[in-house]
């Protein structure tokens, strides 16, 4: 029995095209790391969660900063970190999210589990981005609906 694909994306947040909503997504979370970043250096956070934070923020900035390299460039392999960093980070969100369940922080796990969603969500764009950039660049954009008006009379 053959494993199923991983789902293709038409559109991305349904008004762009998969390649602009990578390309907006991309800048967004790496906004949203360095938000993260910087709250965990302000925050009450212990030197072993600020150097973790900080580690791993500038690893996310890079690989997403590379994706949106690997599109203008069209080279697939400048995507492949950001796809390893995205599904890790949806393994880790997923992990996280139950600790703070069980640890009875609900604010904390909903925030998780939304970013974690966002995340899996950039991963299928990344990906389908990945598969048009193997078969030689992005699909030809969508033909505008030019229905002609017909005069009823």
């Amino acid at each position: 029995m053959p494993l199923p694909t991983i789902p293709r994306l038409e559109r991305f947040c349904v008004c762009l095209d998969v390649h602009t909503g990578v390309k907006y997504f991309s800048l967004g979370l790496m906004v949203l790391w360095v938000v993260y970043t910087l709250a965990a250096i302000f925050g009450a956070g212990n030197i072993g969660n600020i150097i973790w934070a900080i580690i791993w923020c500038a690893a996310t900035v890079v690989c997403y900063g590379l994706v949106i390299l690997a599109m203008q460039k069209s080279n697939k392999l400048y995507m492949f970190p950001a796809l390893i960093i995205s599904v890790f980070n949806i393994i880790v969100g997923a992990i996280q999210a139950v600790i703070a369940f069980v640890s009875l922080w609900i604010f904390s796990a909903i925030v998780i589990l939304i970013i974690t969603a966002i995340t899996t969500y950039y991963a299928l764009g990344l990906k389908t981005v990945y598969d048009d950039l193997s078969t030689g660049g992005p699909p030809p954009a969508e033909p505008a609906d030019k229905s002609q008006t017909v005069n009823p009379v």
